[in-house]
């Protein structure tokens, strides 16, 4: 149990670097029935990877196995933050289990024990161990703390020790072998001699042009017509170019539930009413714990520590006993000084961390240290924070607030030299105070928070309303289009992917994503509260994960065919001796550009015309170019000049391209496993 209560003593810090993962919340409630028919198991199918069916049961076993791991180490509850994240690498995981890893067995990717030994204690460390039992302070990879967690799972009898450790050797197992798949992959990457060549002598060269460029706009879309074979012959070219994710299309009206005049009036009330009996109360702090909207805060605080505002009425002089009511927005501020002390900005100290209510081992400890037993021994022999113990217990220089509050108040509250005893959710310490700097004037404020909040008559009044308007509905886009209208209410259009938790400014509306992935184009919702306001939406468009039908695409092929026939059309008729007899005829404007480099991403004036910096580069100087179509327009260029560079050797763009392959394959190989993975995601439906 040592070494875990160590982790959990640093979960906070290794669970923020390292695993960034949570348990969503439970949100839809018991499914299961014994007398679930074949047509409820497929509706409680989470997705589908590789042709294995992933379950809402099977999906949530692994989510509340996360969640232990997590919390154990931690110690702590899960934000939202990390509730998202752990339903992601839940999902990941079974990616790798169901689609990746039969394939690297397959090709005889494995890890042996022998391998596995090393990751833990040999030369190449695994880097998911080597994170997880690093000092957080140094970053000090510490094998003995390794070995001792291992050779205590079997006196853990709560299992939880044995579950970390198989999760660690999971990690450690995945990423090693995916190590192993990357780096074998990026052995067929080379760079040859040619390639460095002619990327020194495209790298090496900077022109400057003079140019005119005549917009695809100067032709009227109605002039063109394109064929529908030739959109048809377009979308069989290039079908991969139109793979589309599943989204919704919806439509949503918000009726915000806000504070009513009689609202305000009652709440200047009754913080007058507060005021009154905190100006005179004799336990302020006290007063501001039972009649604050929000706990107030402990610590204490000096002169810079706190808004300027509140500083002048903490520390300055002929200050009024009570600062406020204020009232910023919907929120009214009080606050009193509780108290004052002298205490040290910075603090020094060093503990043996033993269990919870291990009061008379505790006892026992400090008589031996007054006695003269050794601090630095004792904390290796009883303290269970294994990091702290490699340094004699020591704990450094540290500020009150860097530390959980109980422990900071003990070393404020104990001379330098001596010892004291405290108990704080990471179990018993006893402690021994170091260091304290010169103590300077703080003070502890008991601050009252009071929003003003919308009352239960001013929410009935506008959930009335809100269902007036699901009564115009009567469940009907159409009718929603015309009470949006009828009701001023303005209507907001926006497309949510499967991969989406929220509607995009709208917080905490994912029961409004799972409406909408759980429907129909044209259903209308119910009320559904968000945020404490109430949201009616409507489903204007379904897209399903594949490629686009062609008619969803038609337009689009269509822009782009327009374009090309316009471009043929601008090249025939762009013709001259120069750039002025062409400028004159179309009347353009000669403009110009410079510090045009073949590996530069776009031209400042121009913007990102990938075939214009190619044309550029290989044109030669003081001659009207070919007509070069582009995104935009048509373009004719002269050459002006060419600057020699001389700043790139070979060997450097050897590296450089060498460094461009390795990025591509680790951008592009895990989106290659992905498109053949088969992976249907329909976790938006339940999460």
């Amino acid at each position: 149990m040592a070494t875990l209560n160590t982790l959990r003593t640093r979960g906070g810090v290794i669970v923020s670097i390292v695993i960034g993962i949570a348990l969503l919340s439970f949100l839809l409630g018991d499914f299961g029935t014994s007398g679930a028919n074949m047509m409820n198991e497929r509706k409680m199918q989470v997705g589908k990877i590789n042709g294995e069916k992933i379950g809402y049961t099977d999906f949530s076993n692994q989510l509340d196995y996360r969640k232990n791991v997590l919390e154990t180490l931690s110690g702590s509850n899960l934000t939202s933050e990390q509730q998202d994240n752990i339903q992601n690498q839940v999902w990941e995981n079974m990616i790798m289990e169901y689609a990746w890893m039969p394939g690297f067995e397959e090709i005889g990717l494995n890890i042996t024990e022998t391998e596995q030994l090393d990751m833990i204690n040999g030369s190449f460390i695994s880097p998911i161990i080597r994170m997880y039992f690093s000092d957080p302070n140094t970053g000090v990879y510490n094998g003995t703390i390794v070995q001792d967690f291992v050779a205590n799972i079997s006196k853990d009898p709560t299992g939880r020790s044995a579950m970390i450790w198989d999760f660690f050797k999971d990690q450690m197992i995945q990423e090693r072998i995916f190590s192993k798949y990357l780096n074998l992959v990026a052995q067929g990457m080379y760079v040859n001699d040619l390639e460095v060549e002619q990327g020194v002598a495209n790298a090496d060269v900077s022109s400057s042009i003079s140019y005119i460029m005549r917009e695809y706009s100067a032709i009227a879309d109605s002039t063109i017509t394109v064929p529908q074979a030739d959109i048809q012959k377009y979308y069989d070219a290039h079908k991969n170019s139109f793979r589309q994710t599943n989204s919704r299309d919806i439509e949503y009206v918000l009726f915000d539930v806000l504070p009513s005049e009689a609202d305000y009036a009652e709440a200047e009330k009754t913080i007058n009413n507060i005021a009154e009996e905190f100006s005179a109360s004799e336990t302020p702090f006290q007063y501001a714990v039972l009649n604050s909207q929000e706990q107030p805060d402990k610590t204490y605080r000096s002169e810079e520590e706190l808004p300027a505002e509140m500083a002048a009425f903490a520390f300055g002089k002929d200050q009024p006993e009570m600062y406020g009511p204020v009232k910023e927005g919907d929120v009214y501020t009080l606050a009193r000084v509780a108290d004052v002390k002298m205490i040290p900005d910075s603090l020094g100290a060093r503990h043996i961390l033993i269990g919870a209510g291990e009061t008379e081992r505790a006892d026992s400890i400090v008589t031996a240290l007054k006695g003269g037993a050794s601090f630095d021994e004792l904390s290796k022999i009883y303290s269970q924070d294994q990091a702290a113990a490699a340094n004699g217990g020591d704990l450094g220089i540290f500020t009150a607030d860097r530390m959980v509050p109980e422990f900071s108040e003990a070393v404020i509250n104990t001379n330098k030299g001596e010892y004291f005893t405290v108990e704080t959710q990471f179990g018993l310490h006893i402690g021994e105070v170091t260091y304290k700097s010169t103590p300077k004037k703080k003070v502890q404020l008991a601050t009252i928070v009071y929003r003003i909040d919308p009352s239960d008559a001013t929410q009935q009044d506008i959930y009335a309303k809100a269902s007036k308007f699901v009564g115009e509905v009567a469940g009907s886009y159409e009718n929603f289009a015309k009470a949006a209208e009828d009701n001023s209410l303005s209507k907001r259009v926006v497309r949510i992917k499967n991969t989406d938790r929220n509607i995009n400014g709208l917080d905490n509306s994912r029961e409004v994503v799972r409406w909408a992935f759980n429907g129909k184009k044209g259903d209308v919702s119910a009320i559904m509260e968000v945020n404490g306001n109430y949201v009616i939406a409507a489903i204007t468009g379904v897209t399903e994960t594949g490629i686009a039908p062609v008619e969803a695409v038609a337009s689009q092929i269509t822009s782009i065919l327009r374009a090309k026939i316009k471009g043929e059309m601008m090249t025939k008729e762009m013709t001259g001796s120069s750039l002025s007899e062409v400028a004159g005829k179309f009347n353009l404007e000669e403009k110009q550009a410079s510090d045009i480099e073949f590996n530069t991403l776009y031209i400042e004036g121009v913007g990102a015309e990938a075939k214009l910096i190619g044309a550029v580069t290989g044109a030669p100087e003081n001659t009207v170019s070919k007509p070069v179509t582009g995104i935009n327009g048509v373009y004719l260029f002269d050459v002006t000049s060419r600057t020699t560079l001389d700043n790139v050797t070979p060997e450097s763009e050897r590296v450089r391209l060498e460094a461009n392959a390795e990025s591509y394959i680790s951008e592009r190989l895990m989106q290659a496993l992905m498109d053949q993975s088969d992976i249907t995601d329909n976790r938006v439906k339940f999460f």
